[in-house]
């Protein structure tokens, strides 16, 4: 795709291309065309211009040939344009193009905007050093204690803030402990493994925590099942729980520390200020709301713009702040629900899972499938994408509850953490130098494979429950 228009001294005006990214985009485009002819049964003019639509954005997360969030304005633009026009293949009026607008500002997306806000205030004012201090300095000095205290608070942080900040903070705050490792100390890389493992695990358990969580409640709840910020906790949490201890017990097994004593250098704390009381105040009556939600009523989404207004107005966050947030995240997430709303709206996810049926398999053996099939593609392309392409089509398998498809596929994506560019927290980890591709691969991949082994015992007691 063209890069940045340059302009020299004298005016001169010079584009330069690159031809590769335009291939890509070519053979996307042909094969989204060329998708329309296939002889599927059941599809209609409406439905046929969204199975192009479907192949055109996967073939474009996949390969990255554009930036992820702008494959999700082009799936809302055009579903606008191609599918919402009044007496259109949906046979809409002049209002039904909404439906494809209305995922912008579904109320899972305002609840992950709010935990946002709340993760770059506590950040700004010192907030999450002072709880990883008080989280890790329990667990004494022993290397094997060091590391359970470091996985289990980089689990509980990235519940509520972005796995990509709790890594950055976790690794910081590690940074001064490499000073206890000689050499080539085998312990260093399980401490630097810990930490982007330990995030991606511990966003399992909040609707917050991650975003395919959020694809997976915003579909939920377009489909008349939401699930509460609490109800996602009950599955979540005691899920993020054991494979943060399996996490646990795989290192120490793997990895033996030379040295039986060192103390975490924690960095220096910032001051004890107004701002960082209110954050804190704010910070504890958020998440007690979320929490309490089935006592007081009031939606999880609507509780998170407490902390964006009192943030705003108190000065604890000012528009240089708001410029950090993960908007191309919010962007992407907004998109993929387009997409699910567009094919549920054109019949295309149904006429799918009726294609998915004539392979014989039993609807369990069939999701089982879709999980495994989630968890490898979201090692190479985003986990926020791959979660937008396949949990409409998970849902839409009848004899299998929608919440169960939702919740499973969602979690199979964020397990995804065998390569450093399956995820940011591994690029963080990997850009520290102290472990290898080769490392992460035979590691991450192992840790995968619990998690999916964890999602099929799930899948049993969630059937038995729901």
């Amino acid at each position: 795709m063209p890069e940045p228009i340059n302009i020299d001294s004298s005016g001169n005006i010079t584009i330069k291309v690159n031809p590769k990214g335009f291939f890509k985009v070519f053979v996307i485009l042909a094969l989204a065309f060329g998708s329309s002819y296939l002889p599927i049964p059941g599809l209609t003019t409406g439905s046929k211009l969204c199975l192009m639509l479907f192949v055109g954005a996967a073939g474009l997360w996949v390969t990255e040939a554009i930036p992820p969030f702008a494959t999700a304005i082009m799936v809302i633009v055009l579903s606008i344009f191609i599918l919402g026009q009044p007496d259109g293949p949906l046979g809409f009026d002049a209002s039904g193009y909404r439906v494809f607008l209305n995922p912008i500002a579904s109320p899972v997306l305002v609840l992950f905007f709010g935990g946002l806000i709340l993760a770059i205030a506590a950040s700004k004012h010192g907030l999450d050093v002072r709880l990883a201090k008080a989280f890790i300095k329990p667990f004494g000095t022993h290397p094997k204690m060091v590391l359970l205290g470091i996985i289990l608070t980089t689990g509980l942080f990235s519940m509520f803030m972005s796995n990509t900040a709790t890594t950055a903070m976790m690794i910081a705050i590690m940074a001064p402990l490499f000073t206890h490792f000689e050499g080539r100390d085998p312990f260093k890389k399980a401490m630097v493994l810990a930490i982007p493992f330990a995030a991606n695990i511990g966003g399992l358990g909040t609707i917050i925590g991650t975003p395919p969580n959020a694809v997976a409640a915003s579909v939920l709840a377009g489909m008349g099942q939401p699930i509460s910020f609490l109800g996602w906790m009950l599955i979540g949490v005691p899920m993020a729980v054991v494979l943060l201890f399996a996490l646990w017990f795989m290192l120490i097994k793997i990895f033996k520390p030379r040295t039986d004593h060192f103390e975490m250098l924690f960095p220096e704390e910032l001051a004890l200020t107004w701002d960082l009381l209110l954050v804190v105040i704010t910070f504890s009556l958020t998440v007690a709301l979320w929490l309490t939600g089935p006592i007081h009523g009031i939606p999880a989404a609507v509780v998170a713009m407490i902390p964006v207004m009192v943030f705003t107005m108190f000065g604890i966050i000012d528009r240089n702040d708001l410029k950090k947030l993960d908007w191309d995240v919010l962007i992407l997430v907004a998109g993929g629900l387009t997409l699910g709303v567009a094919m549920k709206s054109s019949g295309l996810s149904g006429i799918l899972v009726n294609m998915l049926s004539v392979l014989s398999l039993s609807p369990l053996v069939l999701l089982i499938a879709i999980i495994i099939f989630a968890a490898l593609i979201s090692n190479f392309m985003s986990n926020t994408s791959a979660a937008n392409l396949i949990i409409p089509i998970a849902t839409a398998m009848a004899a299998i509850d929608p919440k169960i498809g939702a919740l499973t596929v969602a979690f199979a994506c964020s397990l995804a953490m065998s390569l450093p560019i399956s995820t940011p927290p591994n690029a963080i980890a990997f850009a520290t130098h102290a472990i290898e591709t080769r490392d992460m691969a035979k590691y991450g991949t192992l840790m995968s494979f619990i998690g999916m082994l964890l999602i099929f015992v799930l899948i049993f007691i969630l059937k038995q429950v729901w």
